[in-house]
């Protein structure tokens, strides 16, 4: 997965007045707008649909401070696929194990 570069150096969101709850309200803000994106656009909405979305908006915001809300929101998606699929997998291994052919079987 392709991380998004910090922002330029100099260009703190906190010197541009903002705190990390506003930088976190902006980031489920693009986040929103990243899904209506790709509602709008027709596309499915899946964890790399939404990656995908985040940084091409990424590469078009013309602020610092968007920029670093657009990098938080994609780095929450990507936790969050990484948590799931671990979850999933888990889920399947602990069903195929109760699954096995000798399981259930009476002898």
């Amino acid at each position: 997965m392709a991380v998004l570069p910090p922002s330029p150096e100099g260009h703190d969101p906190e010197e541009a007045g903002m705190n990390n709850t506003d930088l976190k309200r902006l980031a489920d803000v693009v986040l929103g707008e990243a899904v209506v994106a790709l509602l709008s656009n027709e596309d499915s909405i899946s964890a790399n649909s939404l990656a995908r979305q985040l940084r091409i908006m990424h590469s078009g915001a013309t602020t610092p401070v968007k920029r670093e809300a657009l990098a938080m929101a994609l780095g929450e998606v990507q936790t969050e696929f990484i948590q799931s699929r671990e979850s999933r997998d888990a889920a399947v291994l602990a069903f195929d194990a109760s699954t096995t052919p000798d399981s259930g079987s009476k002898k």
